[in-house]
C-alpha cells in the first residue's frame, strides 16, 4: 500500500474514540501477535546495550530504567538476564498484558542460546529464569525477573529518588517523542542517575513511512515543511520527530552529559540521493552524513 493511503487511513481512525482500550482488549482475549523478525532485531539491539554499558561499568546488580516499554519488555529481561538488580519499565501508557508478556518470553526463549553465548552465561539460566507461565498471571512474571512496571507515568517527572540508578536506557521510542519533552527526560534522567550514571539509546531516525512503502527513501519525510509534514501525523501513533543523529548528542550535553560513545548506521541509497533530494529548509545546514542517518546508537556519562 502507499504510505499515502495508510496515512489517510490512520488519521480517519484518529476520530474514533477509545482505540487504545480497545486494543488492550483485543490482546487480552487473544494471544498478542509477535513479530519474530523484529524481536529478533530488538534482543541483538539490546545485547549491544548490555555490551556498551559493561565496557565501563560492572552490570551486576545496576538499578536500569527503559524509557517506552511498549507491549514486550524484550530489552528489560535481557538486562535483567545480564545481572541487574532491578528494572523499572516506564511508559506514558500502559500497554503490556499477561498475553504479550507471553509473547515476551517466547521470543527470549527462542533466542536463547545465541543470549546464553552473548551474556556469557549458561543456558540453564535463562530456563530458569524463565520458569513462568500464563496461568502465573503477569506480576508474578515481573518478579520473577526483577522488573517493576511503572504505567502510566511521565518520564520527565518520575516517582522515583535522586541518584536511584545505573543507567537509562531506550530503544526505538525518542524518535516519536517531541524535542522539547526528550530534553525535559534527559534532564529528568541526570536528576535520578548516580555520579557517572549513563544514558544508553538508540533511535531510529528513519521515515517510518518507509517501513509501509518500500519505494520511499528511508529520508523521504525530510522533504517535507514542518507543517505539511504534521498533516501525515494526525494519528498519534504515527508520530515523529525527524531529529537528527547530531541534535540528540547536543540535546545530551545541554543535560550536561558526556557523550563517552556514538555510533550510526548511514543509508547509502539515501546519501546517494542527496544531491537531487528536494530538502526542507530546516534540514539544509546538516551535514550530508547526518541527514543520511538512520540509526543512532549513543552512550553518554553523567558528568
Amino acid at each position: 500500500m502507499k504510505w499515502y493511503w495508510k496515512c489517510v487511513i490512520d488519521s480517519g481512525k484518529a476520530l474514533f474514540p477509545f482505540q487504545r482500550q480497545l486494543r488492550q482488549i483485543k490482546y487480552t482475549l487473544k494471544p498478542y501477535p509477535g513479530d519474530i523478525a523484529n524481536e529478533k532485531l530488538t534482543i541483538g539491539q539490546g545485547l549491544l546495550e548490555v555490551d556498551w554499558v559493561r565496557q565501563v561499568r560492572s552490570w551486576d546488580g545496576l538499578a536500569v530504567m527503559e524509557v517506552g516499554t511498549g507491549w514486550q519488555p524484550l530489552i528489560p529481561i535481557v538486562f535483567s538476564l545480564a545481572g541487574a538488580g532491578r528494572v523499572y519499565l516506564a511508559d506514558q501508557n500502559r500497554l503490556l498484558t499477561t498475553s504479550s508478556f507471553a509473547s515476551t518470553i517466547e521470543a527470549i526463549r527462542r533466542e536463547k542460546h545465541w543470549i546464553a553465548e552473548r551474556l556469557g552465561i549458561e543456558v540453564s539460566k535463562i530456563d530458569q529464569a524463565l520458569a513462568w507461565k500464563p496461568a502465573d498471571g503477569l506480576e508474578a512474571g515481573l518478579k520473577m525477573l526483577r522488573l517493576e512496571y511503572m504505567a502510566p507515568c511521565d518520564c520527565r517527572a518520575m516517582p522515583l529518588p535522586d541518584h536511584s540508578l545505573d543507567v537509562v536506557t531506550s530503544r526505538a521510542v525518542l524518535e516519536h517523542v517531541p524535542p522539547q519533552v526528550i530534553q525535559d527526560i534527559f534532564h529528568e534522567s541526570r536528576r535520578l542517575l548516580r555520579p557517572n550514571g549513563l544514558n544508553c539509546h538508540i533511535v531510529d531516525n528513519s521515515d517510518h513511512w518507509e517501513f509501509r512503502d518500500k519505494s520511499l527513501l528511508r529520508i523521504n519525510f525530510l522533504r517535507f515543511t514542518e507543517p505539511v509534514f504534521r498533516w501525515t501525523t494526525i494519528h498519534s501513533l504515527n508520530y515523529q520527530n525527524r531529529l537528527r543523529h547530531s541534535q540528540y548528542l547536543d540535546m545530551l550535553r545541554k543535560a550536561s552529559f558526556k557523550v563517552i560513545r556514538e555510533e550510526r548506521d548511514i543509508d547509502q541509497p539515501s546519501l546517494e540521493a542527496l544531491p537531487t533530494f528536494p530538502l526542507a529548509a530546516p534540514f539544509r545546514g546538516f551535514t550530508p552524513q547526518d541527514i543520511a542517518t538512520i540509526t543512532t546508537y549513543v552512550l553518554a556519562e553523567k558528568s
